[in-house]
């Protein structure tokens, strides 16, 4: 018998409260009376034998102790809850692979992409989970992740995927003539420049590859997400560098354009990486070898 673990609702209700930091609005959530929920952190804080809350005025603050074992306590929960949900939908010939990426590559390219996959694989499910920061990439246990190079310190399996291309596209509709290639000094003196805030210098960097320098580069609509640049040049609004994979679908069906065929390499390699229990896994093989087939690795 584990003696050192607390019950589980305890810990329920000790993220409740301290996420509220009230235990008037815990108990509205857990449906539970007030005095109710008090006595489950007390029982709880007894059992650690250590304070968790601070109180001043009526009001609970959670202490060092609380905050550190509160991020301790919602991870924990998280998991249950995530591999309770796998068991209740367990399928005995079904394998899952959990896999973390980066959200811009999950939501312009891969998920886009994931119906081919699991027509090919219909007894391998792939969960995505957003790969936004570090803290997701150390405190959770994915299989695999795909994310650039730079981002953390891979796992023990690693493979290159692709170095980020960008390159000048527009919609069809802006230009009167679709399949012409313009010069770059047409394009920048005719056409509206969109800026991407993150990537601010681009427009300028990519005009240095044909040795234009203008102060013109620099004019034009700036936009803080990737997503809001495509959409603005869906509406028509003017060009934009954006990556290959973000803008595939959109140059395959030919709703955008490439008006001036000079691609740029940023340097931003993407890799898989997975774990060293996970490199004889055989449906992460096989998802690996269907995303090195796509046609973002091979032009790569």
């Amino acid at each position: 018998m584990r003696g050192k673990i607390p019950k589980t609702e305890l810990l329920v209700t000790f993220e409740v409260v301290a996420r509220h930091e009230s235990y008037t609005r815990a108990a509205e959530e857990l449906a539970l009376t007030q005095s109710a929920v008090f006595r489950q952190v007390n029982a709880l804080e007894d059992f650690l034998n250590t304070a968790l809350f601070n109180h001043a005025k009526k009001r609970i603050f959670l202490n060092a102790a609380g905050k550190h074992y509160l991020s301790i306590v919602k991870e924990t929960l998280n998991k249950l809850e995530r591999d309770t949900t796998t068991i209740m939908t367990w399928q005995p010939t079904v394998q899952v692979i959990e896999l973390a990426v980066n959200p811009t590559f999950s939501t312009h390219w891969l998920i886009p992409n994931l119906r081919e996959f699991n027509k090919l694989n219909p007894d391998i499910i792939v969960n995505i989970h957003s790969l936004a920061n570090i803290g997701d990439f150390l405190n959770r246990e994915y299989d695999a992740a795909i994310m650039r190079e730079d981002f953390y310190s891979p796992w023990s399996g690693v493979e290159y995927l692709f170095e980020e291309e960008i390159l000048p596209v527009c919609s069809r509709c802006l230009l009167a003539e679709p399949e012409r290639k313009l010069a770059v000094n047409e394009l920048l003196n005719e056409f509206p420049l969109l800026h991407q805030s993150t990537r601010i210098k681009g427009w300028q960097e990519w005009f240095a590859l044909s040795d234009v320098s203008s102060p013109l580069v620099n004019k034009g609509p700036r936009f803080d997400l990737l997503s809001m640049l495509i959409a603005a040049v869906r509406s028509n609004l003017g060009v934009a560098l954006l990556p290959r994979f973000a803008i595939q679908h959109d140059l395959d069906s030919g709703d955008m354009v490439i008006p001036c065929d000079v691609p740029m390499r940023t340097g931003n390699r993407f890799i898989m990486t997975w774990r060293e229990e996970k490199s004889e896994s055989e449906h992460l093989q096989i998802f690996r070898n269907w995303l090195l087939s796509k046609s973002v690795v091979s032009a790569a």
